[in-house]
């Protein structure tokens, strides 16, 4: 084989492979780098397109955030990551101290825990208080820096006469149920910049106060006249001569005698009225001197 010959081999094999080279880039490559840029720009067109509604939610998205997180740091609870019995009883009585005299029975009911949160139930049983200390124990538990829910409550008016004083007084048995909640995982609510002491407010009105008491005494205290038990000696203008408890004494308009008050002194009929509140029910009593029959 001639030179001339081998050169021109050389030369048709080099054009043959260019040919092919450039058919493949003008017939595949280019058409598929043409489609690729072609997507590009028309995605690049739609987010052009959406960019005010993108610019809308950023915009919502950070007020949002800004919401959440003047939220959380005004919030005035604070959560543990976990609740023992011995902090709660502590927290309670804490709340006593603040709340003044009341007792009850504590005991643990159980936790009821979820996936990052959860709580402790505490029953309270056999509980006793004025209604102005329970309201403010009640006040305490519900707005104090720990998140307690209070789940149930009974309550009951009770009254009875103090064997000593001879007066009536009256207190509120109760039971309730309370859930002291915790959250894992968070150790940033355990604490809070907003919880501030909390002030105690003066109890509403006791709405278990009764016009009409259902017990009564049945003997005054020491000292005290019963003004059903004594008798009318003698009745002048303005006062009268009296026997009570074994004792002569002059009563005189306006004085005090158990549970009441002399409101009328009537010589002519030789009578003494009295004005006796018996738990809420108004008595009128009138005695009169007792004349021997002959």
């Amino acid at each position: 084989m001639t030179y001339k010959v081998r050169n021109t081999l050389a030369l048709a094999v080099v054009w043959l492979v260019i040919t092919l080279i450039g058919v493949f880039l003008w017939a595949i490559w280019q058409p598929r780098q043409i489609n690729k840029i072609n997507k590009e720009t028309q995605a690049i067109n739609k987010q052009l397109e959406d960019l005010p509604g993108l610019t809308d939610d950023v915009q919502r998205l950070t007020a949002q955030y800004q919401d959440i997180k003047r939220r959380y740091d005004s919030r005035s609870k604070e959560i543990p990551q976990f609740d023992i019995s011995s902090q709660t009883y502590g927290y309670m009585s804490q709340g006593i101290d603040e709340a003044g005299f009341l007792k009850f029975d504590m005991k643990f009911g159980g936790t009821n825990e979820k996936a990052s949160w959860g709580y402790n139930a505490y029953r309270l049983t056999l509980g006793e208080a004025q209604f102005e200390n329970l309201f403010k124990f009640v006040y305490y538990l519900e707005n104090g820096r720990r998140l307690y829910k209070i789940s149930s409550m009974r309550l009951e008016y009770k009254e009875q006469v103090d064997p000593e004083t001879k007066e009536l007084t009256n207190w509120i048995v109760f039971d309730m149920e309370i859930h002291a909640y915790f959250v894992r995982n968070v150790p940033e609510l355990g604490t809070s910049l907003a919880a501030q002491t909390l002030t105690m407010i003066p109890s509403p009105y006791d709405p278990f106060h009764t016009i009409i008491s259902q017990t009564l005494a049945s003997e005054p205290p020491e000292g005290e006249i019963n003004a059903d038990n004594l008798l009318v000696k003698a009745v002048l203008p303005g006062k009268a001569f009296v026997l009570a408890n074994n004792t002569l004494m002059v009563l005189h308009l306006g004085d005090k005698v158990w549970r009441g008050s002399v409101s009328r002194i009537n010589p002519m009929e030789s009578a003494v009225e009295f004005i006796l509140d018996e738990g809420g029910v108004v008595r009128k009593l009138t005695k009169k001197i007792l004349f021997a029959k002959k």
